[in-house]
């Protein structure tokens, strides 16, 4: 690789400082044919203008000084000369007659150069918005022992893009006029024309970029009587450096073929043989990352059977698969577990919360069977019915919210009031003095649903309440319900808090705690650490309040109490369904 690299460079580096030779001695070549053409152009228009200046015919015409007598003249011999203008002026330099644009500016323009009384030939340039404006201008003598002067007649030709393109056709290359630091004509378009501006005046050969192609450029000026070598017109020849190195991108292109074929070759080479060591490898690689992303321990690695494959590598392949099916069948075990653990929280809500509605009703029946009841009885048996039946139902919708989602009704409401109406629902027949209450006073109007809102506060606060609650059966050494009251005041507190456009509610208890293994479980369903506990209130309400748009958190520590936190928005914009 390196012979052939060194090759690539030498041979690159002749080959281009050839072909920038060979541009520079055919740009110095094209110059020399456009000073040769330019010549003769010039020569064959000044023949012409000598033997135009010379006939009989526009002498008369001219020696009358009557300009509608000279004019038909200038049209017709304009014609015949092929010239883009033809101006014939008198004795005095009046115009005679004139054909072709601009004709009547020339006179003025001549007399910088030459006086009208002169017998010299002027062959000058002008600049023009067309180009530049080559003049050839004769004197028209009158035959005799003195000449006599009867005027001048100047032919003018521009040097403009037709020009240019002819020019480019004779040289193959480029073409450019410039006067007076601009370029007034050129072979490219008027866009590109800036950029040949900064060499115009360059002594020699000189670099430029046009159009995203590189180019040398040679300046040569256009000589005549009146103009000089600083501040006459100025042809430029350019050819394209890049179009002439082309034939160095197919040798750089065969050259970088050959080193990349030989590099593939030897890539391939030692791919292979590496290959026949790393393909196991690689399989338990492939594998191992399969298993990674997609957690599918069904993946197993497969080798074929390769004379010349490591062993240690299929040993480790082979470990590889004990281990994943190992795996697999761990976690299969594991979810059956929790599939029978779960059936059997699931059993024991059912059997506290279904089965002591059932009997109650099934009281209730038989109280209704003795017959011969009073109203009273009748009533209160009725009673009794409907409400373990309601309540039969509070348990199997609080089971159902975990199946569906949870339909929400927004609307305007006072959170401190639904605090209140929560801690009355939640102490619903014991008087809940042991509350206290921190509302706070600035408190606006939130869009919530109110009897959910109201639904998961009755379950963070019926926590709170059986908490407090095992405090005081602890320090009264007593095993039934005992009244919080014992627990010096105040045992649970609820606070409200509005600011930038949130609602936070804290309910705030001095109960038992949690502990620090059970905070991860809190708000899984089913989880509870009380024998009648169903473990869905504190599930049921998060997922109530992240319905809502908010946010449900705990802290906690064994013997002091926990705190839960709840942070609502005050304009809660989520869909009716969660």
């Amino acid at each position: 690789m390196l012979s052939l690299g060194f090759a690539f460079y030498f041979v690159n580096e002749r080959a281009a400082a050839a072909a920038e030779d060979e541009l520079r001695r055919g740009l110095v070549e094209a110059g020399t044919l456009v000073d040769q053409h330019a010549a003769t152009r010039t020569d064959h228009y000044a023949r012409l203008t000598r033997v135009v200046a010379d006939l009989p015919k526009l002498k008369a015409a001219v020696e009358t000084a009557d300009a509608p007598t000279v004019q038909p003249l200038a049209d017709e011999y304009r014609e015949e000369v092929n010239a883009d203008l033809l101006v014939l002026t008198g004795r005095d330099g009046q115009v005679l007659g004139s054909a072709g644009a601009d004709a009547g500016e020339i006179p003025g323009l001549l007399l910088d150069v030459v006086p009208v009384q002169s017998v010299d030939e002027v062959s000058t340039f002008l600049p023009s918005g067309r180009g530049v404006l080559q003049l050839v201008s004769a004197p028209i003598l009158l035959d005799g022992p003195v000449p006599d002067i009867l005027g001048r007649l100047t032919v003018g030709f521009f040097l403009d893009d037709r020009l240019a393109a002819e020019f480019k056709k004779l040289t193959g290359s480029e073409i450019a006029f410039a006067a007076h630091g601009r370029i007034l004509a050129s072979t490219f378009p008027a866009r590109s024309r800036p950029f040949l501006t900064g060499v115009i005046d360059s002594p020699s050969l000189t670099p430029v970029t046009i159009d995203q192609q590189d180019y040398f450029v040679l300046a040569r000026p256009l000589q005549g009587v009146g103009s000089s070598q600083g501040n006459g017109p100025i042809a430029l020849i350019l050819r394209s450096r890049t179009e002439r190195l082309q034939f160095l991108n197919a040798i750089r292109t065969g050259l970088v073929g050959v080193l990349v074929v030989t590099l593939l070759l030897a890539t391939l080479l030692s791919y292979g043989v590496a290959r026949t060591m790393t393909r196991p490898l690689a399989a338990i690689t492939k594998a191992m990352r399969d298993v990674a992303a997609t957690g599918d321990l069904t993946r197993k690695v497969t080798l074929k059977s390769r004379a010349l494959d490591d062993e240690d590598a299929r040993t480790l392949a082979a470990a590889f698969n004990t281990l994943t099916e190992s795996i697999a069948r761990f976690q299969r075990e594991a979810a059956q577990k929790e599939r029978l653990s779960s059936l059997g929280r699931l059993s024991t809500v059912i059997a506290h919360e279904v089965r002591n509605p059932l009997m109650i009703i099934r009281a209730s029946l038989a109280t209704l069977r003795r017959g011969r009841l009073t109203a009273s009885e009748l009533r209160e048996a009725i009673a009794d019915i409907d409400e373990e039946t309601t309540r039969l139902n509070r348990v199997v919708t609080d089971v159902l919210d975990f199946a569906r989602p949870i339909r929400f009704e927004l609307a305007e409401a006072d959170l401190n009031k639904i605090c209140r109406a929560s801690v009355e629902a939640a102490w619903a027949g014991e008087a809940p003095d042991e509350v206290a209450f921190d509302l706070d006073p600035s408190a606006v109007p939130v869009v919530t649903d109110a009897e959910r809102l109201r639904t998961a506060l009755v379950n963070v606060l019926t926590n709170a309440k059986h908490a407090v609650q095992a405090v005081a059966r602890s320090s009264t050494g007593t095993d039934g319900p005992a009244s919080v009251a014992v627990v010096d005041a105040p045992t649970v507190r609820m606070r409200t808090r509005f600011a930038n456009g949130r609602a936070v509610i804290s309910v705030d208890d001095r109960g038992t705690g949690i502990a620090l293994e059970d905070m991860s479980q809190v708000f899984d369903p089913y989880f509870t650490t009380r024998r009648a506990g169903t473990g869905l209130g504190l599930p049921i309400a998060k997922n109530i309040v992240e319905g809502l748009g908010g946010t449900m958190s705990v802290s906690s520590r064994v013997g002091q109490g926990t705190e839960i936190r709840i942070d609502l928005p005050q304009s809660t914009t989520t869909p009716t369904e969660a």
